[in-house]
């Protein structure tokens, strides 16, 4: 019995880590600039800043809409007198990087026994659980940009979590005779 339930070995890796930063971004920002790529950070509304920018629950009540659509609006207009073009907008206010996406937690264990055959020979086993809880690390939004154009009018367009990184629950099973 000492030989089968005595001698086993573990080992493990736990990641926690925060959520990787993104931006908001206004895809009609900064057209005043008549840059090749037009397009600049979005507008924080009054009141709202990049603590209290995205939406308020748990990870799980957050994964439709990551962002508060509240929390932003258009980028300002700026009315070029040399070309008349009042649909001109300027820069936004908000800073890169200003949102943290979902965290990141893992737990992989591996469990380990050398069983001796004879002189010289063993037989080892070994399994390895990768996500051994199946615990889903979600990815943060694929976009998350300013849709509507207009006073008074929610910003962003939703920001769902549509994908996880990682994988799911996976088991490896291997056994190595050495001699």
């Amino acid at each position: 019995m000492k030989g089968v339930l005595g001698g086993w070995e573990t080992s493990g890796v736990i990641t926690l880590q925060s959520g990787a930063p993104f931006t908001v971004f206004d895809p009609a920002g900064g057209t005043a600039y008549n840059l090749a790529s037009p397009s600049s950070t979005a507008t924080f509304s009054p009141g709202f800043g990049c603590g209290n920018a995205p939406s308020s629950g748990s990870i799980h009540s957050r994964l439709a809409n990551w962002v508060n659509p509240a929390a932003y609006t258009s980028d300002p207009f700026a009315p070029l007198s040399t070309e008349g073009n009042s649909d001109a907008t300027v820069y936004g206010n908000t800073p890169r990087n200003c949102i943290i996406g979902p965290p990141q937690k893992n737990v992989d264990l591996t469990l380990e026994k050398v069983f001796k055959i004879a002189d010289g020979q063993n037989l080892r086993f070994r399994t390895d659980f990768f996500n051994l809880f199946n615990h889903p690390s979600f990815a943060n939004p694929p976009s998350a940009v300013v849709a509507a154009r207009g006073p008074g009018l929610p910003a962003v367009g939703s920001a769902p979590i549509t994908s996880v990184v990682g994988t799911p629950r996976l088991i490896q099973f291997s056994l190595k005779y050495s001699f």
